[in-house]
């Protein structure tokens, strides 16, 4: 976990995933990839580890196989020594109950003190009688020298069981641990939750996604709402502009009209007034050539 934890940190720290340019399922699969190799990671080290203790048993248990061979191969000396010193006995024809039988009894009892330790000491009767006893015959030393034989083997068999025995409880030991630790499912666990969590990341990244394009649109369609009300107020702009240009001209016609009204009846008034003058004019020279005919005849009157 931890180790996914920092690559995690990395993960999100990496320039290539705070890139706004790059495609989303780019982003996505790249995530995924990185959340899945971390989540491989967890299954491969403690699958690799789960190997590793595999191996260790089976070293153990094949260890034990030998040790159990060794065994009965030692074994298979043991019975034979067994019965050659059962064939030594009845060679020598010696009585269970004899002097020579129970001196052999002290005898394998003061070895078995001597080598191994033995909790089962001597009595004092016993060490007097091994004191008396003087040389061994020799069945006895045939006998003693089987029995140091049979003791070899033995105590292989004897080793052999104990390390046998230690190496079962290693073995139970370990599978007890496993059950109790959970190594595989734990990292089984820990790879769901993070691909869990990469779905959620990925999940969370068409979101933004998707919010970022609807925000985008959002803006693109605002922005066209805005050119277009820009559009109508110019358009209405145009409109109030043509209303006033033809209110202008309606009254620039108007006055046009007028004036040329005006123009007209000056005109009519200076026909007139031309044609009064025409008359005046008129009347002054009828006027005058009346003046003139008087004079004419003034002076004709005069001159008569």
């Amino acid at each position: 976990m931890k180790v996914w934890q920092q690559d995690r940190a990395l993960f999100m720290q990496n320039p290539l995933f705070g890139n706004q340019e790059m495609d989303v399922r780019d982003k996505v699969a790249m995530k995924k990839a990185l959340y899945m190799k971390e989540g491989m990671h967890i299954v491969t080290t403690a699958n690799k580890a789960e190997k590793g203790i595999d191996k260790h048993v089976e070293d153990i248990r094949d260890r034990v196989r030998r040790l159990q061979e060794d065994s009965d191969e030692a074994n298979v000396q043991l019975q034979e020594i067994n019965q050659r010193m059962a064939q030594v006995k009845d060679e020598f024809q010696i009585e269970d109950d004899s002097q020579e039988e129970k001196d052999l009894a002290l005898l394998k009892k003061n070895y078995d003190i001597t080598n191994h330790g033995s909790t089962q000491l001597l009595t004092d009767e016993e060490k007097k009688q091994l004191a008396e006893m003087g040389e061994m015959t020799e069945y006895q030393k045939l006998s003693m020298e089987l029995y140091a034989q049979a003791d070899f083997w033995k105590t292989k068999i004897s080793d052999n069981q104990d390390l046998m025995a230690g190496m079962g409880r290693a073995v139970r030991n370990i599978q007890t641990d496993r059950l109790r630790s959970h190594a595989l499912i734990d990292a089984q666990k820990a790879k769901d939750e993070i691909m869990e969590a990469a779905s959620k990341e990925a999940i969370g990244i068409l979101k933004d996604d998707a919010m970022d394009k609807m925000e985008e649109k959002a803006e693109e369609i605002e922005e066209a709402a805005e050119n277009q009300k820009e559009k109508e107020e110019e358009k209405e702009e145009r409109i109030e502009a043509a209303k006033e240009d033809r209110a202008e001209a309606e009254a620039a016609v108007e006055e046009t009209r007028e004036h040329i009204t005006e123009m007209t009846e000056n005109m009519l008034e200076g026909e007139k007034l031309v044609q009064e003058v025409d008359e005046d004019i008129k009347k002054i020279l009828a006027e005058q050539k009346l003046l003139v005919e008087d004079l004419k005849g003034l002076t004709i009157n005069a001159e008569a």
